[in-house]
């Protein structure tokens, strides 16, 4: 018998789960966007692999090192957990082509809308890429959920009200925009 995969929801880090705030360096900024903690429970009831992906160029800009990244990472993780709330991963990337700082200065493929992040939190969780869904404030999540041919929702919290004028200025369509997050798993779970 084979076993089937499970699918998996890639979520913005910065304006969807937690409250955006720039270019984050300090972890005690870490906080929880209102039902983002609830909206990962029902998901992960659900039997959805749920995987935390975000662009971090505020490295490679030089406004943060990578240890206070890592250190705001693990933050968001430890809040999660004791809101009774666990992501499968939580993936980074701190490059840029226009970087200050020489070895993060590249076009990637972890970059979202690239599909990098995507792969590693998906073999991570031992899940599938078909049918993901990614949910997140900017066009690059929207778009990343639709180039790996899954779902892409853009959510208004955080640059999401910026990101659907732009949105609808470059004829991108999402496929759902909604609230926040928790309004994200409602559409998610109704999709099943």
């Amino acid at each position: 018998m084979v076993k089937v995969k499970r699918r998996i929801a890639l979520l913005d880090r910065d304006g969807t789960v937690i409250i955006e705030r720039g270019f984050l360096a300090d972890p005690k900024g870490v906080k929880l966007v209102p039902g983002s903690a609830g909206a990962i429970k029902r998901l992960k009831k659900a039997g959805w692999a749920v995987s935390i992906v975000t662009n971090q160029s505020g490295v490679g800009r030089g406004l943060y090192t990578l240890a206070q990244m890592r250190a705001t990472n693990a933050r968001t993780l430890e809040v999660l957990r004791r809101a009774g709330a666990r992501a499968d991963s939580l993936e980074y990337c701190p490059h840029h082509p226009e970087a200050e700082i020489r070895r993060y200065r590249r076009k990637c493929s972890c970059r979202k809308p690239g599909p990098g992040m995507a792969r590693r939190a998906a073999r991570k969780a031992g899940a599938t890429l078909k049918g993901c869904v990614a949910v997140g404030d900017r066009l690059v999540d929207v778009l990343l959920g639709q180039g790996l041919g899954g779902k892409g929702v853009l959510v208004l919290t955080g640059y999401g009200r910026k990101h659907r004028a732009l949105a609808r200025k470059q004829g991108v369509k999402p496929d759902a925009v909604v609230r926040n997050l928790a309004s994200a798993a409602d559409w998610i779970l109704l999709q099943q």
